[in-house]
């Protein structure tokens, strides 16, 4: 489980999603989110990603053990390069 701060997260009280940029975290299965202020944290489990793993625009779907909030986290530091590599990677096999 990877921890996260909540002060590097922006939050959407409209819609409860927590967001953050996958350039800011280690990409995991489960996250735990902590806010210094109150000591409070919650777990968020992997639900599902918007697209490919290969795309910068996918972005990565957690959901919180209360089912109440969610955490995206950006595929943003996944470049066209990391694509390629993989690409040429697989067919060479």
């Amino acid at each position: 489980m990877t921890t996260i701060s909540t002060e590097k997260t922006k939050f959407d009280k409209n819609t409860n999603v927590f967001h953050i940029s996958g350039k800011e975290v280690i990409f995991s299965s489960e996250y735990k989110l902590i806010n210094p202020a109150t000591k409070g944290s919650m777990v968020f489990n992997l639900s599902h990603s918007t697209g490919s793993e290969w795309d910068s625009n996918t972005v990565w779907v957690y959901k919180s053990e209360c089912k109440k909030y969610e955490l995206h986290v950006g595929n943003d530091d996944v470049t066209p390069a990391h694509a390629e590599n993989y690409l040429r990677a697989k067919l060479k096999n």
